[in-house]
Order: structure tokens, then sequence, then C-alpha cells
């Protein structure tokens, strides 16, 4: 098990828990900045508005009255005045300050119960020649800025233990579906090839990866499957023309022909790998790079048209019912073997007589390429089977053949995305290539 440390899911889980607890204290601090300057900006827009009231006033006896007025009214605990003459001797007002000067100025005044304080003032020249300042405590912003600061404080510190809880969380649930696949992965890995990944119910991406890896490990155990079975097919089945051959060529020298035979042989075996790694080739897949638009009506009708004289000569008759102008993205040489292996079929495969017929329609989404006969059919207990490579049933096992043909044909239909059906003719055996349609 990796480490609490070493862990890539607590890593993703707290590493977004700290770009979150980033991004609110950066939040907070703008907040916090933005907040204090809009005060502060408040309380001068209310210092000048209160200046300019004052200075309407006019100066002397009037001005220091409204002075003296302001002061025991109601905004005492607002603002503070002061008056100062040319030679900076205050003569009106409890503001207890060096005279400041113009403008707006961080000031400071004696407050007579806290002592020594800092208040904002503004101080404007009347026209007799005065100075007059009108200033407010820092006191009550400081106060709402240290509010700000600690309900932001508070505010952050529970997000930042949410943010831990919910990465512990996190990190839990991702080591939790990750172990899962590592367990099973591991599983497999020690031999047991029938495990599967776990997939809830949800459908979440967890479910659709491990969705996607169980049908990797299908395809996987399916070609083991087939790769089981092609060994112990090619051991069974080249035994027997082994042995033959190895029966002509004792002859060789003795028996008139034997050399021409035992040459005949060898040529069927090299026929017999060439399919094998024909197949093989196709079910490598990698076939898509250069697949291109196929007009499979026109294909279909070359294959017909060349397999007409073989069928004829046979004793068999090839009927064709073709749409035409149907497209399908494909490898030509590919689907046009296909469609030989299964005229070929119906040709070995059915008795002197037999119409075979060849049909090609189209619909929505796919596309049907159908090669039936009116022969003997085939059981159907071995239409599933007839697909394996080297199967042959019982009756076909006094025609030529290996049992390769049709294990190519539903080599090439899964190889562009489609598939191939064995059905009833009534009488006979139809075989279908279904392929998507070209958009």
């Amino acid at each position: 098990m990796v480490s609490f440390r070493a862990s890539a899911a607590y890593r993703i889980a707290f590493t977004y828990a700290a770009a979150f607890a980033a991004a609110i204290l950066l939040l907070g601090v703008a907040v916090y900045f933005a907040a204090d300057a809009e005060f502060r900006h408040q309380r001068d827009q209310a210092l000048s508005e209160e200046v300019a009231d004052l200075a309407g006033e006019g100066d002397g006896a009037e001005l220091i009255r409204e002075i003296a007025e302001r002061e025991t009214g109601r905004a005492t605990d607002a603002f503070g005045y002061a008056l100062f003459d040319r030679a900076g001797k205050r003569i009106a007002g409890a503001l207890d300050t060096p005279r400041p000067p113009l403008g707006f100025s961080e000031i400071t005044f004696i407050d007579p119960i806290e002592g020594p304080d800092v208040a904002r003032a503004e101080a404007v020249d009347l026209a007799r020649g005065d100075r007059l300042v009108v200033a407010a405590d820092s006191e009550a912003i400081e106060a709402i800025d240290a509010t700000i600061l600690w309900l932001f404080g508070g505010a952050f510190a529970v997000v930042l233990a949410v943010g831990i809880i919910g990465a512990l969380l996190l990190g839990q649930y991702l080591r939790r579906r990750l172990g899962a696949i590592e367990t099973t992965a591991n599983a497999i890995v020690a031999g047991d090839f029938g495990r599967r990944m776990p997939v809830g119910r949800d459908r979440d991406e967890f479910d659709s990866a491990a969705l996607a890896l169980n049908a990797m490990l299908d395809r996987i155990a399916g070609l083991m499957d087939s790769l089981r079975q092609v060994s112990s097919d090619v051991a069974h089945d080249l035994r027997t023309p082994l042995l033959r051959l190895r029966g002509q060529l004792d002859q060789v020298g003795r028996v008139e022909g034997a050399a021409q035979r035992a040459i005949e042989l060898g040529d069927e075996l090299i026929k017999l790998f060439g399919s094998i790694l024909r197949i093989a080739e196709v079910e490598g897949g990698g076939l898509e790079q250069g697949f291109t638009r196929i007009d499979l009506s026109a294909l279909v009708e070359d294959v017909g048209d060349g397999f007409l004289p073989a069928l004829t000569d046979s004793g068999r008759t090839l009927d064709w019912q073709l749409q035409p102008g149907i497209l399908v993205l494909g490898d030509r040489e590919l689907i046009a073997q296909a469609i030989a292996n299964l005229l070929d079929n119906a040709r070995v495969h059915t008795p002197v007589g037999t119409t075979v017929r060849l049909t090609l329609d189209v619909g929505a989404r796919w596309v049907r390429l159908s090669v039936a006969d009116n022969g003997p059919g085939v059981p159907d207990a071995e239409r599933d089977a007839i697909l394996r490579r080297f199967y042959r049933g019982e009756a076909s096992r006094t025609t030529p053949g290996n049992g390769l043909g049709l294990s190519l044909v539903a080599a090439v239909a899964a190889a562009h995305g489609g598939e191939v059906a064995i059905e009833d003719a009534e009488p006979g055996l139809r075989v279908t290539i279904v392929l998507p349609k070209a958009s």
C-alpha cells in the first residue's frame, strides 16, 4: 500500500484544498482593503461636507457660536472642531491639537479620556485668515477594520478546517477507488483471469474507466482463448497432412509421382499457414489508418462477376440484387477477400444445382451484405462454431478446405467495426456481413 505522503490521491486532494484556501485568503484581503478604503473615503467626504457647512457660517462670533453648538449637540462623538487665528492660536473648538496644514492630514490630538490619539482632519482658510479644522477620530474605522479581520479570521479558520476534512475524505475516496482497481489488476497478474474491475452504480469517470478496462480484459481473454484454440487446432489439423507428406517423401524414388504429390502437400501447408497469418494480421488491429471510402456496390459486383464462371462451371447458379452507390470505410482488398471467401464457401459446400444469392442493402446506419444458398444448410448447433478457426462440420469433412474461410470473414468484419451473422435461409444457409455505413 502506498504511504500517506507518497499518495497521489492525497496530494491531489490537499493541493486542491490549498488552492481553495489561497483563493479565499486573497478574496478576504481584497475585501478588507476595499472596505477600509471605502470607509475612509466616506469619512473624508463627511469631513468635506462638514467643513463646507461650517465655512458657510462666515467668520467671527457666528462661526464660534456654531462650533460650540455642534460640540454640545448630537454630533459631538462624530467630529472635533478647532478654529485657529493667523498666529496659530486656537480661538474656538475643543479639538486640542497644533494648527495643521491645509487640506487633509493625519493629526494627533489630546483625548480628555484616552490621552494622545490619532484623527483624520481637513483644514481650510477662511476669508479673514483664520483656519478652520474639522477632525474625525480614526478609532471607529479601526474598530470596523478589527471586526472585519476577526470575522474573516474565524471564517478562514472554518474554511481551512472544512478544506482539510474535505481533502482527507476526497483522498480516502480516491485511494479506495484506485485501490480496488489495483487489487483487481494484481489478482489478474497473479493468474485470476476471470477477475474484472468493480463498476459502481453511479457510472462516474472511475466506472467509465473500469468498463473500458473490463472491455480490454474481455478482448485479451478472447484473444488468449483464440490463441489456445489455434494452437490446439493447428497441432491437430497439421498432424494428418504432415504424416501424409512424410509418407510421400518416403516413397520418393520408389513410387512414380510421389515427389509431385509431396510438393502439392507442401503447397497446401504453405497456403494453410498463409491463411493463419492473414487472420492474425487482420485481428492484430491498426488497419483503420489505411481505410478509404469504398463503393461497396461496385466492389461486390466486381467480385461476383469474377466468381460467376467458377460457380456456373461447377453447376451452381449465382443471382444478385445490389443497391447502387453504397459507401463504406474500409480496406478494399480485405472486403473483397471476405466476399470471395463467402462465394467460394457456397461453391464448395453445396450440391450441384444450388442457387447462390448475393444481396446488398443499406439502412440508416448499417450496410448488410448477404450470401445465401438453398443447399442443405448447417445444423443449429454448428452455426456459431463454423466461425471458429479450423472448424469443419460433419457435412464438410469430405470437401477440400482447412476451416479458415469464415474465420477470416469474421475477422475482416470485426476489423471494420461490424459483425457476421449466421442465419437459416429456409432452406439453406445465409451468411451476412454487417458493416457501418460511411457518413
